[in-house]
This record gives structure tokens, C-alpha cells and sequence, in this order.
């Protein structure tokens, strides 16, 4: 199969009104049909075979017979390498033929036709006249503008011919090679492009119409917002991805950036994706302008949810860090005058003066222990605090805990639910579990009303060994999620607000992640042990 066309390598309409030039100022007659025969340009054809050969039935089968040696004769000469064919026909004119070779490919033929090498023999064209029934005398007058050439003569006109229809196709070739070449290098660079935006992580890139419909969305952007690329292309985000509110929003950034003509401050905000996962994104729209006047609207999303929990963790345990170096700084300081006044506090009410001050003075005594215990829970969220970890199963901990935990619910007529997995055992400190344990229990029974069900439960997924805690109450709020894990953060009356906090620093001791699930049906806190090999 033949890589290139004629056609393709030569402007066809130009070469025909070149060729019908040379043929008004020289009168050299033309024509060049394709590898497949098809005629391409025809000029200067002889009268005596368009008005009398070519539309006689018989002297019409000559010409195709003429045709037909010519095609077959041509593949001699290619393997020859002669400059052209030449061949008399069966009604006595001549022609000429000349294979058009590009790139080593026969991918045209170049005609001249028709012509004598001497003068005719009068009598034998009118005796063909009156065989084939044509008016003598205008067939005489077609015969007489016939050339008469020498062989010199042709080589030259055939040469000329050949040269000029291979210089020509060169050209159009090496103009061909260059657009090939340039668009190759164009589809290499998208290609390149194209596997850059969709193979870059948390990037989503998504492009809009002035109305908002989605036009390119790429792979990032379907992990992301977690719909497939080929459901949303052509819809707008409320009709794909987004509320209406969110969907507003964005909106306005898009025609903001339109009007602008140029990018717009980036804006970072929150939703859920299409699995309800919590999702924060960094975004930037910008225009672009294409060809007719027409522009696409460009929104880039930088995934930052890891970074701001990243930023979240980090603030917690400098809280953490701070903490925990104060308490362990004062701690002593503090328990020890403590400690004096409680002795003194107990001693007095023995003394029968103070009996009838028992009360104020059982009271000062719990809140000196509140107090002290307070200051316990300061040092445990220290995070250099030693920790002395060994081997141990997740499972016989929580075992080992269950009847505490038991009494703790049955007062609140709450029932607890163990789902224990098969799960490897970790390097623990048993004692810290145990308080991240009854911390995340009390938590659960307090989200409660009376009757709920508090599910615990261990599994092993994706390599990490899971706690996870499930109480059936009424979630927590956005604004104390936002929140959650941090010092002092208490919605009781009677809390301390670091319950939760102590959770967060034994967990990061054990390298750990927690992680929070809520809704109105409940809470899940699930921390993720790494299984160390």
C-alpha cells in the first residue's frame, strides 16, 4: 500500500491550470492519472481521439487496449529504469508514458499523447475514415494537427514532464514531512500534557463552557469528587456533583474569572464527595481564549484535606506539647501544698469542733482530688511521656476491660456489643490503652439516651489493625468536629475537656490515626494502628 497519494503531495486544480499554460504557449498536450489509473489533470487531448477514437465503440476498444499494454509495460521500465514507455496504438497515433517515482513509489503516470515520428499515410487514415464511418474530411483536418516529432524531441518533452511532475511531488512531500513531523511533535505533546493532568495527585482540573457545563474533567478530579469523568462531562456541577448552594458558588468564581479576563484569587472550602467523605480543596479559576473568538473556563483544585489535617494534628500536639511540659513543670510544685492541705483538711475533720463543717470540708477534699486528677490527666498528654509497650492482643485488653465496662452501662440502661476480629497483636502500652478505651466508652454512653447500643469492634484493613467505637447518638456538631481532639473542648457541664485530647496523644505515642465518622445516626471513632512487620 502506497504511504502517499499524489493528490496528496500535489495541488491537483494548480498543476492542471500550470499544464493548461504550457500547453497554450508550447502546445504540448498532458494528462497524469494516479497509481490506480484515475485521471487526475487532462490537457491539450488530440480531436481526432476525443471527437472520433474515443467515442467510436471499436477504435474505443484500440484505446483501451493501448491503455492497458502501457499499464502493464510500465513495471518494465520501473525495473529497468528507463525514462519512459512509448507506444504506437492499434489506430496508428502514438504516446508517451513516463512513471512518476517518490520515495521509491510509482504514485503517478504522466501521458503524452498523441503524436508521429513521420509524416502519416494519408490514404490509411481515410480508408479508417470510411471503415469506421467518421466524416473524412473533418478526420483529415483532426489528423492534420497531429505533431510530428523527432525521438530527440520527445525525450526532451518527456524528461521535462517527469522532472517537473518529481520536482513538484517533492516538494509537496518534504511540505507533507513537516506537517507530519509537526504533528507528531503536536499529538507527542498532548499525549504528554494529557498523561500530566491526569496522572498528577490531588489536582483535579476541570474546564467550563460561559454556562457552566462541564467540558473536561480529569482523574484526579474523579478521586476527588468521586464521580466518573464520562457521567459528568456536558453537565453543569448541580447536575452532577453538587448542590445548588455549592454549586452557586462556584458559579460566581467562574464568571468572576470570566469577567476579569485573567486568574482570580484562589479560594479554599469544604464538601462531602459522592461517598460522603469530607473533602478541602484550594481552588483557582482562570480564562483561556481559543480560536473564533471562543473561551473555556479553567478551575483547578489542589486537594489539601490531608494537609489541613496535617496542620490540624500538628496544633494539636504543640497543644499537647505545651501542656503536657507545664504540668510537668508545676505538677510537683502544685501536689505537694495539695497534698499538705488534704492531710490537714482530714485531720480537722476528725475533730470534734468541725463536726458540724463535715460537709464543707468533704467538699474541699473532692475538689482537691478533682484537682489532682486533673493535673494526672495534664501529664498524660505530654508527648515525650514513656510509654513501656509490649506485645499484646487488642482483643484480650478490651476482654480483660469488659466487665468495668459493663458496669459503667448498666446504670444507663445501655447495652455494649462486642464485634471482635481476628486481629496480629501490636506493641502496646496496656495502661494507656486502657484509658483511651474508657475515654472513648464514657464518650459513647454520654452521646446516648437510655436503651442505645454501643458497638466495639477490631478488624484488620488495608495493613492497619482498627479500634473502632460506635455509639447511636445524635452525632456531633460541624462546629465542635472542626474541633475535636483539641484541650479544653468540653460540651458538659461537669467535663474537662481533655478526655478526648488524652485519646489523640495516646494515640500519636502508638502511632496511631483517628479517625471520626458522624451523622444523625451516630458516631463512629475508629484509630488505626500501623502493623509494624
Amino acid at each position: 500500500m502506497l504511504k502517499y497519494k499524489f493528490s496528496e503531495l500535489v495541488d491537483i486544480p494548480n498543476l492542471q491550470k500550470l499544464m493548461e499554460g504550457l500547453y497554450i504557449a508550447s502546445g504540448i498536450s498532458s494528462g497524469i492519472h494516479d497509481a490506480d489509473g484515475n485521471p487526475l489533470v487532462a490537457v491539450g487531448w488530440r480531436e481526432i481521439c476525443t471527437k472520433f477514437y474515443r467515442v467510436n465503440n471499436e477504435t474505443e476498444l484500440l484505446c483501451r487496449q493501448s491503455d492497458v499494454y502501457i499499464k502493464r509495460n510500465l513495471q518494465e521500465i520501473l525495473h529497468n529504469k528507463e525514462t519512459y514507455i512509448c507506444y504506437t496504438c492499434a489506430n496508428g497515433l502514438i504516446d508517451a508514458a513516463a512513471p512518476i517515482i517518490i520515495d521509491g513509489e510509482h504514485v503517478a503516470t504522466i501521458f503524452h499523447g498523441q503524436f508521429l515520428f513521420e509524416e502519416p499515410d494519408k490514404e490509411q487514415f481515410r480508408r479508417q475514415a470510411r471503415r469506421y464511418g467518421f466524416n473524412e474530411e473533418e478526420y483529415m483536418k483532426a489528423l492534420d494537427t497531429v505533431p510530428i516529432y523527432t525521438r530527440e524531441r520527445l525525450d526532451s518533452i518527456m524528461v521535462f514532464f517527469r522532472q517537473l511532475a518529481e520536482t513538484l511531488a517533492q516538494m509537496g512531500l518534504a511540505q507533507l514531512r513537516l506537517i507530519e513531523s509537526k504533528e507528531k511533535a503536536l499529538q507527542e505533546s498532548e499525549e504528554r500534557l494529557k498523561t500530566i493532568i491526569n496522572n498528577t495527585p490531588n489536582v483535579a482540573i476541570q474546564s467550563f463552557n460561559e454556562n457552566g457545563n462541564i467540558l473536561f474533567s480529569n482523574k484526579a478530579s474523579e478521586i476527588i469528587f468521586g464521580w466518573p469523568c464520562n457521567k459528568i462531562l456536558g453537565k453543569t456541577l448541580d447536575q452532577s456533583i453538587f448542590n445548588s448552594e455549592i454549586t452557586n458558588n462556584i458559579l460566581k468564581l467562574l464568571k468572576a474569572a470570566d469577567k476579569a479576563g485573567r486568574p482570580i484569587e484562589g479560594v479554599e472550602w469544604t464538601f462531602k464527595n459522592k461517598d460522603g467523605i469530607d473533602k478541602t480543596v484550594y481552588s483557582t479559576v482562570f480564562p483561556i481564549h481559543l480560536t473564533e473568538g471562543k473561551r473555556e473556563l479553567i478551575c483547578i483544585d489542589i486537594d489539601i484535606t490531608e494537609k489541613k489535617r496535617y496542620e490540624k494534628e500538628m496544633y494539636r500536639l504543640e497543644q499537647f506539647n505545651l501542656i503536657g511540659k507545664m504540668a510537668a513543670g508545676i505538677g510537683h510544685e502544685i501536689r505537694n501544698p495539695m497534698t499538705t492541705v488534704r492531710g490537714f483538711l482530714q485531720l480537722l475533720k476528725g475533730k470534734e469542733r468541725y463536726t458540724q463543717d463535715q460537709g464543707y470540708i468533704n467538699l474541699m477534699i473532692e475538689e482537691l482530688d478533682r484537682a489532682n486528677t486533673i493535673i494526672t490527666e495534664y501529664l498524660s498528654l505530654a508527648r515525650n511521656k514513656s510509654v513501656e509497650k509490649k506485645l499484646l492482643s487488642l482483643n484480650e485488653i478490651i476482654e480483660s476491660l469488659y466487665p468495668l465496662l459493663s458496669a459503667n452501662v448498666t446504670k444507663n440502661n445501655i447495652y455494649i456489643d462486642l464485634e471482635l476480629g481476628k486481629t496480629l497483636d501490636l506493641p502496646l502500652d496496656k495502661n494507656e490503652i486502657h484509658q483511651l478505651i474508657l475515654n472513648l466508652v464514657r464518650n459513647g454512653i454520654e452521646a446516648m439516651e437510655e436503651g442505645g447500643v454501643l458497638t466495639i469492634r477490631t478488624f484488620q484493613e488495608d495493613g492497619d489493625v482498627v479500634l473502632a467505637v460506635q455509639d447511636r447518638g445524635q452525632g456531633i456538631d460541624a462546629e465542635v468536629l472542626e474541633k475535636l481532639g483539641l484541650p479544653f473542648l468540653t460540651t458538659k457541664d461537669t467535663g474537662t475537656g481533655l478526655g478526648l485530647a488524652i485519646c489523640y496523644s495516646i494515640a500519636q505515642r502508638h502511632n496511631a490515626k483517628i479517625d471520626v465518622e458522624t451523622g444523625s445516626t451516630g458516631t463512629t471513632f475508629s484509630i488505626r494502628f500501623k502493623v509494624t512487620q
